[in-house]
């Protein structure tokens, strides 16, 4: 509970922010603060990707926080609200995790044009996708229940422990690396989409390509700072959610895990909104010579 008190406070000041930086000077048409890197950024269609995975780390640290209540009574109470509050996080997360890479992607390497109102339909989707395979396993008894440390699905359940809770997170992790890569390999200028796919391994050759675009050389400053981020934020929700999911691998094969084991990873899992917060203010500090260029 103290990594979801971490994360907690992490995204109480990105709320925080928005609001003084967003929400407010929208009603008072405060010029200074619409220059703010959460301002121009939470307005595009790639901000309102991220805005959304925030909420998503929101139902994962409220259900972090609960362990809370658990460590003060001295025993799991409400399991269901706990069970519930993270399958709403894990699938939010893991839909927006993959929006983002995809959005990403178009935009970098195949440079579709985005329709303005796709991403309202995008995130409703994800939302009530998210919300119904969270909830449905209520209506049946014994679905939700304790287990070792925490709550979730219960051993009894493992085709349910498989599908709701592990399978999300494997499917996403190796959509994330194949969009990452790709996106890392064309801004590198290693290859190449546009008439035809083509791999470039010499750097001369790689630079002739790039500077076919004027767009794309105004970008490459900005770009190799974000291929980092880009590589980073694949990597955190793949390190950070991989423990959970061994560990539900393992319920789901019927075999029992140590308390350590799966103390750190319900630790790596609390730990993901906290990381996210920061992943999002260092794109913030990358994109800002970008804003007010």
């Amino acid at each position: 509970p103290v990594f979801a008190l971490l994360s907690a406070l992490a995204l109480a000041f990105i709320t925080y922010r928005s609001i003084r930086l967003v929400v407010i000077p929208s009603f008072q048409r405060d010029g200074s603060a619409c220059r703010a890197p959460e301002n121009l950024f939470f307005r595009t269609q790639l901000g309102h990707y991220a805005a959304s995975l925030v909420l998503s780390n929101v139902f994962l640290t409220a259900a972090g926080l609960m362990e809370f209540l658990w460590v003060k009574q001295s025993g799991i109470h409400q399991g269901s609200v706990f069970a519930v509050l993270m399958q709403i996080g894990n699938w939010a997360t893991c839909f927006f995790s993959v929006a983002i890479g995809v959005h990403t992607c178009n935009s970098l390497v195949f440079r579709l044009y985005q329709i303005s109102y796709l991403s309202v339909v995008v995130i409703a989707f994800g939302w009530v996708m998210s919300l119904v395979i969270a909830l449905a396993p209520v209506s049946q008894a014994g679905v939700y229940g304790p287990v070792t440390v925490s709550c979730g699905v219960t051993a009894a359940h493992p085709s349910k422990i498989f599908g709701i809770e592990a399978f999300p997170v494997i499917l996403v992790s190796l959509l994330l690396v194949i969009i990452y890569s790709l996106i890392f390999l064309v801004l590198r200028g290693i290859l190449h989409i546009k008439g035809g796919i083509k791999l470039t391994f010499k750097a001369q050759g790689r630079w002739c390509a790039v500077t076919d675009s004027e767009e794309y050389h105004r970008f490459m400053v900005a770009v190799a700072k974000t291929i980092s981020s880009v590589l980073t934020s694949c990597l955190a929700f793949v390190s950070l959610w991989l423990p959970i999911t061994l560990a539900n691998m393992a319920h789901f094969s019927g075999r029992n895990i140590p308390f350590g084991a799966d103390v750190f990873a319900h630790v790596s899992c609390s730990m993901f909104g906290l990381v996210n917060v920061g992943l999002l203010y260092n794109t913030f500090r990358v994109l800002s010579p970008v804003f007010h260029g």
